[in-house]
């Protein structure tokens, strides 16, 4: 791939006038050249300059490369490159694609028009059905004229599961645009492809709003060093198999910039959910429907020997009344800042982080129950202090 990437340099580079190209190959940081040595052969003229750089710069080129032209397939080696990539495997690929064929890929925008926004060369790349025929001939055929094309075959044909991820994702966030379907549908298909895309740490989720409609992107769930938490986070409640608790969780992460009262809200929720949960598989006394977060978390903490009143050590029952502390307090945001009462004429506006503090606190509360739980859950003998080490290395 190192070796090809050279290759690609230059054939992303070919169009460029042979006068032109020497000065433009400097503007890159290659060695300086005149025109006729371009003019014999424009592909040379930029491999013997590559040749001579490590595979480090040679990476850096590519991408400064990439920010003037458009080059799928130097995009896509650019990326096999980078460091620290989190990537979307062709499984996930294949299942997107199979998803996609309950709904219009082009909604309101003409097909062969839509694709060729994003995969111009099927108006030349050949068919494989008829040697007179190009791609966008075929696609014509088979998937205008006449409705014998899957998605997943018409996506096939253009090269969506070889193509980059750039060009992948920039396709699936022009698909659920406002330009091309209505709202509710947009809703529809982002709902089947998010749990897939979620499967390798991306998600498709609202990134704001234009002339009043929902905008989606797809980002990175736990990019390197933006919230280092939610993996571990998201892990422990995928072991605690809840829907309802999932689905609190992923509305709390994809809020916090977009929807701060929206994500605040979810995060109370989402300790709700966790602490009835406790209590109803742990066979605790009856909640009422009216119940606070409060309540319910006292109720829960109680099952899981959590409660400052079960402890005489001075340093738990400071630890586990501030984790009780915290929830009322989450509880008092909501309550403030969230999205389910109505507003005064001077509304408190919470911002991103605000939100990201409470969803923080929600999930890091969250994991905690759900481990005490999980742990308990597992102690054959007897249970277990959560706080107590005696356990582990019982004195003989």
């Amino acid at each position: 791939m190192k070796g090809q990437i050279r290759h690609l340099i230059a054939e992303a580079l070919w169009p460029t006038n042979a006068f032109s190209l020497p000065a433009v190959c400097e503007r890159y940081g290659l060695e300086p050249g005149d025109g006729d040595e371009a003019f014999s052969s424009k592909r040379r003229y930029v491999l013997r300059r590559l040749e001579k750089l490590s595979d480090e710069k040679v990476l850096q080129v590519a991408k400064s490369v990439l920010a003037d032209v458009a080059n799928d397939p130097l995009q896509s080696a650019v990326e096999q490159l980078s460091q620290h990539r989190q990537v979307v495997s062709d499984i996930t690929r294949q299942r997107v694609a199979e998803a996609l064929n309950k709904f219009s890929l082009s909604g309101k925008t003409d097909l062969l028009e839509f694709l060729r926004k994003h995969w111009p060369d099927i108006s030349r790349l050949s068919s494989n059905i008829d040697f007179e025929w190009t791609v966008a001939d075929d696609l014509y055929q088979h998937a205008v004229k006449n409705d014998d094309y899957s998605n997943e075959e018409i996506l096939k044909l253009v090269g969506f599961f070889n193509c980059s991820q750039s060009k992948m994702f920039s396709f699936i966030e022009d698909m659920v645009h406002p330009l091309q379907r209505e709202e509710a549908e947009q809703a529809a298909i982002v709902e089947k492809l998010d749990p897939l895309l979620r499967r390798d740490r991306f998600t498709l989720a609202r990134s704001g709003r234009e002339s009043g409609y929902p905008i989606y992107r797809i980002q990175a769930t736990a990019a390197a060093g933006s919230h280092p938490a939610d993996e571990l986070i998201s892990e422990t409640i995928a072991s605690f198999d809840e829907a309802g608790i999932h689905e609190a969780w992923h509305k709390a992460l994809d809020r916090r910039s977009s929807d701060p009262e929206g994500a605040i809200t979810a995060a109370k929720t989402l300790l709700e959910t966790v602490c009835k949960h406790i209590i109803e598989e742990s066979e605790g006394p009856p909640y009422g429907d009216n119940d606070d977060l409060p309540k319910l978390y006292h109720l829960a903490a109680e099952q899981l020997n959590l409660a400052p009143s079960q402890h005489t050590e001075p340093a738990f029952k400071a630890i586990l009344g501030n984790c009780q502390a915290v929830v009322g307090q989450l509880s008092s945001l909501r309550n403030r800042l969230g999205d389910a009462h109505g507003k005064g004429r001077l509304p408190v506006r919470p911002k991103a982080r605000h939100a990201e503090l409470a969803v923080n606190l929600a999930g890091t509360m969250a994991m905690f129950l759900i481990s005490t739980w999980v742990e308990r859950k597992g102690s054959l003998v007897r249970q277990v202090n959560p706080f107590d080490q005696s356990a582990a290395h019982p004195r003989g």
